[in-house]
């Protein structure tokens, strides 16, 4: 559908506000770390399956459990961790045929403060029971069936983390006859939560963790800015010239009636919430299955692409061309309630051209976050900001006619959400690239994206409002990109929170040429869902002391955020078990004996081995 846009510079004062905001989701994504110490693997976390009865009949539904025993003063993050760079804790079932799964009971964690962390942390710790819902096929035939149970977990304790980890138990279930004796097993575990107390088809502690994310991530914020970018939608040339007839149109079939036009528009408004909000929930459950595929560089890297790809279109290089047959059927005006519900469950595909690039963003970034209810919300949420425009101009006596007329404006509105998918691009890239260059990334797409929108991008026609707002968005990119670099959370902060150490990035080559110099050298193993690791970087090596002492060393940062054939390599080769470690190279390469840090350590510690080394 191509549509044709006249000239014309001025557009409204709200139209500022809306663009202004929309520029700000971009700085969201930008700102959306004496005893033994390790375990073997058999000993940290084991588990065992549990049945609710003795056998199953054919078209029964049943439960079966779970149960994690974990170490004495060790803890695994909950299915939903509070911060975004945790691994979660999640069970993945494998039945047979015959066997469905209905879905997983999550225990409640326990939400405490631990003192390598800053804040609140979602947490399973001592012994915690997952619950499986099951249906057994009508059809299904009698005998034994083998159940295969995947753990995958990350544990830590007060001073240290082990790498992601997973555990696997096995059963088997017995399928008898329908009129066959049935036997109530292990009461002490079916009728305590997570299989009772909880909503019926939700999991045990989405309200506390939900909650929590709320509280501890800025969700609300989140859910108030992609609002903002729905209504900044309808400034794109796909949605805002349809605007005016699609109301007109309603208020055609009311007669006159105001209160008929309203109900007519949140008819079609409830339509684009269905389709969105059903997108959100498949996003949510699909791409959330591939969770532990977004820890491969090549996954990320491919994801990172596609969404640039994405942007490219955006600045109008390409263009997503709807099959003509469907362009036909949709988005076509038709009379009463059931042809208002139908356009609205169909307006994404006429405007697919200039929102399909947007939508498909925020569903890579929801299929990350796996959480069917953030799924739900933030589409339904992105759809009554789509919306609300139909609402307000339809029941507003008047209102039609004070809109700004189309033009070139709208190509320069789109490039926006053409910068915001490039910043979205960095964000996936983050665990790859790191966090210095994330940083920076982010601050270099605001800084070009508001040069680009402020000064060098003109549409033809612009007026003098519109020439403000284009300074006001150009002002915004430079701002945000300054605060990327030297505010609270930037790069020049987070540096000297690194203590002022010069930290170099690992690698063979370094470690050799420290060698033939004659230099010692301390190498400090971390991730970037390690705990006590942030907790290094912001206590220990931020202290003057160690600052001056590092100084006399070569300091090298080993990153074991990803389980890549280079990071197995690093740590066989140092026999590295958890992180963070911290060990200490002498003049000839060689590990001195007994200074290796095993976990988190303060100071004093540190000032000790190196003052050894």
């Amino acid at each position: 559908m191509r549509i044709q846009t006249s000239r014309h510079g001025a557009t409204t004062l709200i139209g500022a506000g809306v663009i202004l905001c929309v520029t700000l989701i971009a700085g969201v994504f930008a700102i959306v770390s004496g005893q033994e110490l390790f375990l073997p693997m058999e000993e940290l976390v084991s588990a065992k399956w549990y049945s609710s009865q003795s056998s199953f009949h054919g078209t029964a539904q049943g439960f079966l459990a779970v149960q994690a025993r974990i170490a004495d003063g060790w803890h695994i993050n909950s299915h939903e961790p509070l911060d975004e760079y945790l691994i979660p804790t999640v069970l993945e079932i494998s039945p047979p045929a015959g066997i469905e799964i209905v879905r997983i009971l999550y225990p409640e964690p326990i939400m405490e403060r631990l003192d390598v962390g800053e804040g609140t942390m979602s947490l399973y710790g001592g012994t915690v029971t997952f619950g499986v819902e099951i249906r057994l096929d009508k059809e299904i035939a009698l005998g034994s069936y083998p159940l295969t149970a995947t753990l995958e977990y990350q544990a830590c304790n007060n001073v240290s983390c082990i790498e992601p980890r997973s555990l696997t138990v096995e059963t088997t279930i017995t399928v008898g006859e329908f009129k066959g004796a049935v036997d109530l097993l292990h009461p002490e575990i079916f009728t305590n939560p997570p299989f009772v107390g909880g909503e019926p088809g939700a999991t045990a502690g989405d309200e506390v963790e939900i909650g929590g994310l709320i509280a501890e991530r800025g969700l609300f914020l989140t859910f108030l800015l992609i609002f903002v970018g729905g209504l900044a939608l309808n400034l794109t040339p796909c949605i805002y010239p349809i605007i005016p007839i699609t109301v007109s149109f309603f208020a055609g079939q009311a007669g006159g009636r105001i209160s008929r036009t309203f109900l007519l528009a949140l008819t079609y408004v409830l339509g684009m919430s269905i389709t969105y909000s059903v997108l959100g929930i498949i996003a949510s459950t699909t791409l959330g299955l591939f969770g532990a595929a977004l820890q491969n560089p090549w996954v990320i890297a491919f994801i990172a692409a596609v969404l640039v790809g994405l942007a490219t279109s955006m600045f109008g290089l390409w263009e997503i061309r709807m099959p003509t047959f469907l362009m036909r059927r949709t988005g076509s005006a038709r009379q009463g309630f059931i042809g208002a519900l139908f356009m609205g469950l169909t307006v994404g595909i006429v405007a697919a051209p200039c929102i399909g690039p947007f939508v498909i963003g925020l569903l890579t970034y929801v299929g990350e976050l796996g959480n069917p209810l953030l799924g739900f919300s933030m589409f339904f949420t992105l759809a009554w900001g789509m919306g609300v425009p139909f609402l307000v101009l339809g029941t507003v006596s008047g209102s039609l006619s004070r809109l700004p007329r189309s033009g070139d404006w709208m190509i320069w509105v789109r490039k926006i959400f053409g910068f915001i998918l490039i910043a979205m691009a960095v964000y996936f890239a983050r665990h790859i690239i790191g966090r210095i260059p994330t940083l920076i990334g982010y601050a270099a797409v605001a800084l070009i994206g508001g040069i680009y929108l402020g000064w060098r991008d003109r549409p033809a026609g612009s007026g003098r409002r519109f020439e403000i707002i284009r300074k006001v968005i150009g002002i915004a990119g430079i701002a945000i990109a300054l605060f990327m670099i030297a505010g609270p959370s930037g790069v020049r902060p987070w540096h000297e929170k690194q203590g002022g150490i010069e930290w170099l990035a690992y690698s063979e080559e370094k470690l050799a040429t420290a060698r033939s110099e004659g230099k010692p050298v301390m190498i400090d193993f971390w991730a970037e869902w390690c705990v006590p690791c942030h907790k290094l970087d912001r206590k220990t090596f931020s202290d003057p002391r160690v600052m001056e002492l590092a100084k006399k060393v070569v300091t090298i940062k080993a990153d074991l955020t990803l389980r890549g054939d280079i990071e197995k390599k690093i740590k066989k080769d140092f026999g590295i078990r958890g992180v963070p470690t911290i060990i200490f190279l002498d003049k000839s390469g060689a590990e001195v004996e007994g200074s290796r840090i095993n976990g988190y350590a303060g100071p004093e510690v540190l000032i000790d081995r190196l003052k050894r080394l």
